[in-house]
């Protein structure tokens, strides 16, 4: 939508500027015709060239030669006011049709000529000013553009960096959730294992784009959840539930699970009553998350507290999403929720 309404903007103002001589040229005699008119004409002629000379600046001179070889960018730019100068007047002379429009007499030469060099300065300075705002305007939108461009980049890295703080702090966790099982000889290995290689295959093979499917993202929280009642047994009353059609849509990867395991973390303890709930619903346009934990006491040590958590979240949201989702944490005595809205692709 966005690019749309871009391409429409530029497509209005090109075709006002285009069509703006028809307006403001002088017309000599009776005519109004834009091919009767050769002030028009040649005013049309000029628009043209410096919409082309826009664009050109703008993907080729400027990111080619801009920062690279000032000397070559300004000489062509030189090269090119010269050539919308002198060309549309070799197109279209408008010298004949400046005495049919300003003489009285053949006795008046010397003035018309006068008044033809004056018309002539006249051009060439209304040419300047308009040379002008196009070459500064294409560069403004050029710098603006690439600045746009380095902020993406940059929080793509950022992005990258959050999830790849994820991604080991897990998979240290539910290896020693597995290796548990294992000395227990319990028979839910084999089903814990499989269940953890889905989820390093997800994690290693979508999570590097920009989005991924909602349908895989869900199904990635439904493993990670499984996992997670694997381990913890009967020691916790997990409730979780999905709501809503998950297929063709799409979701910036790894999103959701920062909140969703950040109620593990402080929500159980097989001392205490251990209670999380986990909804996620899904409409056309939209996802909603709700996670609620009791708090429970438990020790934190320093290879789980750092690099993860809400804070990660938050950061992400804001990255992924900016403008596009609505958190509510609420943070009690006894208790932790979490309601996220957030606006699918």
């Amino acid at each position: 939508m966005k690019q749309f309404i871009t391409i429409f903007v530029h497509v209005v103002v090109c075709g006002l500027f285009l069509l703006s001589p028809i307006y403001i040229a002088p017309h000599p005699g009776e005519s109004s015709s834009l091919f009767e008119n050769p002030f028009a004409l040649k005013g049309l002629v000029t628009n043209i060239m410096l919409v082309f000379f826009f664009y050109a600046n703008f993907y080729f001179f400027i990111p080619l030669f801009y920062q690279k070889k000032y000397t070559v960018y300004y000489s062509i730019a030189l090269l090119c006011f010269i050539l919308i100068a002198i060309l549309p007047s070799i197109m279209i002379p408008t010298q004949s049709a400046y005495h049919g429009h300003s003489s009285h007499s053949h006795s008046q030469t010397n003035s018309t000529t006068s008044d033809e060099i004056k018309l002539y300065l006249f051009e060439i300075r209304h040419l300047l000013i308009l040379f002008f705002a196009v070459f500064f305007g294409s560069m403004t939108l050029s710098i603006n553009y690439k600045r746009q461009q380095l902020q993406i980049e940059k929080n793509q890295s950022e992005l990258s960096y959050l999830k790849a703080q994820i991604n080991p702090h897990f998979l240290f966790n539910t290896l020693n959730s597995i290796y548990a099982l294992s000395i227990e000889r319990s028979n839910k290995t084999p089903e814990a294992i499989v269940r953890l290689s889905g989820l390093m295959r997800y994690l290693f093979s979508d999570t590097s784009q920009k989005y991924a499917s909602l349908e895989k993202e869900i199904n990635y929280i439904n493993s990670y959840i499984e996992l997670q009642k694997i381990r913890l047994g009967n020691t916790a009353n997990i409730n979780y539930m999905v709501n809503g059609e998950t297929k063709n849509k799409v979701i910036a990867p790894l999103i959701l699970i920062p909140f969703i395991e950040n109620a593990f973390k402080h929500g159980v303890n097989p001392e205490e009553t251990s209670q999380i709930d986990i909804q996620i619903s899904i409409t056309e346009n939209n996802l909603y998350l709700n996670v609620f934990n009791l708090k429970v006491d438990h020790i934190i040590d320093e290879e789980s507290r750092s690099g993860y958590g809400i804070d990660n979240g938050q950061k992400q949201l804001r990255l992924a999403y900016p403008d596009k989702h609505e958190l509510k944490i609420e943070n009690k005595q006894h208790t932790f929720s979490v309601t996220l809205k957030l606006e699918l692709s």
